[in-house]
């Protein structure tokens, strides 16, 4: 990816699609005799562009909605996850009637009870619980989950958290682990302050923000230079 993805890139919702833009701040160029030449009849100047590089790993878009408020899983540990133009699904070929996910033996990743989201289909796209992992080339689903699609599409199968209706100790919020500790101490903070008790308040507000300055801080890629003395080895 891009320097300073923070800055560069912008996206956009619409619907279940996501419009992807590049940020640059110069117009179009080309080589020519190994030379690098601006196009002259570009426009020069800060610019939204489509994005000219592939995502390798994809692309996460945190903090747009907490659609399961509670789950049981962490977004750091969902990485089961298939891809292919040789996925098809199946109305009811299952061993007990059920609907299917077919890719050759690349499904071993999914597991019995797991949630799953399925991007790029000609009919299928949604999101769906594995009723049973029946193999590294099987996955069911309840049926009349599912129309017959061949293979053909690039389609892609990926593990989502499953929410929690009735959430408990267990639980957090679908927050990263980071967050979900900030505001545990938030509560904590709001608590303390119904009680009148300032200074536990502040401690633990000091300890929200700390949490918060700490998951910004995984995301800004920060250099530090320092000058060299007039001896220093080079």
């Amino acid at each position: 990816m891009s320097y300073d993805t923070h800055k560069t890139w912008f996206y956009q919702l619409v619907g279940r699609d996501i419009h992807l833009w590049q940020y640059v701040e110069s117009n179009a160029t080309d080589t020519l005799a190994g030379i690098r030449i601006s196009l002259p009849d570009e426009y020069y100047g800060k610019q939204l562009i489509y994005p000219d590089e592939d995502i390798t790993n994809g692309l996460r878009v945190e903090y747009t909605a907490l659609i399961e408020p509670f789950v049981d899983e962490a977004w750091e540990s969902l990485t089961a996850r298939a891809s292919s133009s040789t996925i098809s699904f199946g109305d009811g070929d299952g061993g007990s009637s059920r609907d299917t996910i077919n890719y050759t033996s690349g499904l071993g990743d999914f597991a019995t009870g797991d949630k799953v989201r399925i991007i790029g289909s000609a009919s299928n796209d949604g999101d769906y619980v594995i009723a049973n992992a029946a193999s590294s080339s099987i996955l069911e689903v309840a049926a009349g989950s599912f129309a017959t699609e061949a293979v053909g599409q690039s389609i892609t199968v990926y593990q989502i958290p499953d929410e929690d209706t009735t959430p408990g100790e267990s639980n957090h919020i679908n927050l990263n682990r980071m967050l979900s500790l900030a505001v545990v101490d938030y509560i904590k903070a709001q608590l303390s302050d119904s009680k009148g008790e300032l200074e536990r308040k502040e401690y633990y507000m000091r300890e929200f923000w700390k949490k918060v300055g700490d998951n910004e801080s995984n995301k800004r890629k920060i250099s530090v230079t320092f000058p060299s003395g007039p001896f220093a080895i080079r």
